[in-house]
């Protein structure tokens, strides 16, 4: 049973809507199931679909301009392979969710680590750079590994936000030290430097956010003061 003016659900055996106060019963006599397909607003289509056929064509008419230019001017691809795989990565990133009407982020944040994963490669091959292996795949392997645990946790559990952010803050914070060691492996640099002043200020507000999480009265306060 729904309210005939603004839509909401309604328990059975109410007699006014909770919302906006109309009576069950139509004033006009007519009772709310026969008139809430009337009053009922129509449902708002999906404007996904046209932004994706959009951006998609635009990424392959960009795709297609690259590679004609590149043999036109240059007989071949040349840089055009790296402006290639950035329309790629952003296609995989951007566009594709676009095409799915209820995009699943537990499965397509692993799927972006691997695109990503796979770029970085690119390019490091591509430059003849040594970087990937001992600092790009394991700081976005690691990056990737904590966002869909994340995004697991957030979609499936109902209760307990509180301490999944504050954990996901204390495991940000232990991975800055991470983040300035494969730094300092890789391009010898110092160690140090910045990463322990972000873990403190990420371990100080996640433990409590985990506090707010197990104490009820405190988590009452912060939902009464921030609206939540």
């Amino acid at each position: 049973m729904y309210c005939v003016k603004c839509g909401v659900k309604l328990e059975e055996g109410t007699e006014k809507c909770p919302l906006c106060g109309t009576p069950v019963w139509n004033p006009e006599g007519l009772s709310a199931e026969s008139t809430y397909n009337a009053g009922r607003m129509p449902e708002k289509t999906s404007d996904r679909d046209p932004v994706a056929m959009l951006l998609t064509i635009l990424t392959v008419l960009a795709a297609a301009a690259v590679t004609a230019v590149c043999f036109v001017i240059y007989g071949n691809l040349g840089w055009g392979d790296i402006v290639l795989a950035s329309l790629l990565l952003f296609f995989v990133i951007a566009v594709l969710p676009l095409w799915f009407r209820n995009p699943n982020p537990v499965i397509f944040l692993p799927v972006d680590t691997v695109a990503i994963e796979l770029f970085l490669l690119f390019i490091c091959l591509r430059t003849g750079g040594h970087w990937f292996m001992s600092f790009a795949f394991p700081c976005v392997g690691i990056m990737g590994l904590i966002g869909t645990a994340s995004a697991a946790l957030l979609k499936y559990l109902r209760k307990g936000r509180y301490i999944v952010i504050g954990g996901l803050q204390i495991a940000l914070g232990a991975f800055c030290i991470l983040l300035e060691f494969f730094q300092h492996i890789t391009f010898d640099t110092d160690m140090f430097r910045w990463s322990l002043f972000a873990t403190i200020a990420l371990f100080v507000t996640g433990s409590f956010l985990i506090c707010v999480g197990l104490i009820r009265p405190l988590r009452e306060f912060v939902n009464r003061v921030f609206f939540i």
